[in-house]
């Protein structure tokens, strides 16, 4: 998700946020006359699938006109947009069927593990396209998917490795392809990513080769 939105000239920053936001669209201001950028900002201590679905959802402010709607109504049109982007309509009842009248805890994890979303935005999702009535939602959020709404089941991401995945690269590489061009110095490179020169120095180059291993 993150890698599609920087092909698409959006910039996307994964920075540490306070637990209760998700994120923020803005414009990014640039010197001289040079165009703002449009960029998204999404809290790396928020699960991956939280994430990409904060992501879809800054996707929507950045794309619907919304000068017509209230706050209230804008913010439910990104949130079915964002559960439209990431579990297509035809997609979803392909897999999971026109109707259904219950769904168990193995096959709700089997998808939200194909589409990578959160369960419980799955569930909200199969309940806006009628694959499911409400209540058939309500009485999922009281058995097989109970406390989903605050804690993930079997998250994509190890809680060691959170906010690590589909983080935002393209600057990164950006850099590094700068630098192996020599279009930026060693210091300058260290200094837009922000991390020491020797570790710079090692990812350009990759790891030294043990000659001497080689001839024992």
């Amino acid at each position: 998700m993150t890698e599609l939105l920087e092909e698409k000239g959006l910039k996307v920053l994964t920075v540490a946020l306070p637990q209760p936001v998700s994120g923020f669209t803005c414009m990014a201001k640039r010197p001289e006359e040079q165009e703002d950028l449009p960029a998204i900002v999404v809290n790396n201590h928020h699960p991956l699938e939280r994430r990409r679905l904060t992501l879809s959802h800054e996707l929507a402010h950045r794309l619907i006109d919304t000068d017509s709607l209230p706050d209230r109504d804008e913010e439910k049109a990104a949130n079915l947009f964002a559960g439209a982007f990431l579990m297509p309509r035809d997609h979803l009842r392909r897999e999971v069927g026109k109707h259904r009248n219950a769904l168990g805890y193995r096959e709700l994890i089997d998808l939200k593990r194909l589409y990578r979303v959160s369960g419980a935005a799955l569930l909200v999702r199969l309940r806006q396209l009628d694959i499911i009535d409400q209540a058939t939602l309500v009485y999922a959020f009281q058995s097989v998917a109970r406390g989903w709404r605050t804690q993930e089941p079997q998250e994509l991401e190890p809680a060691s490795e959170r906010g690590t995945r589909e983080a935002a690269r393209r600057f990164e590489r950006l850099c590094y392809r700068a630098l192996a061009e020599k279009l930026i110095s060693l210091s300058k490179a260290a200094e837009l990513l922000r991390r020491p020169v020797p570790e710079v120095e090692a990812d350009l180059r990759g790891p030294k080769s043990d000659a001497a291993g080689r001839h024992q």
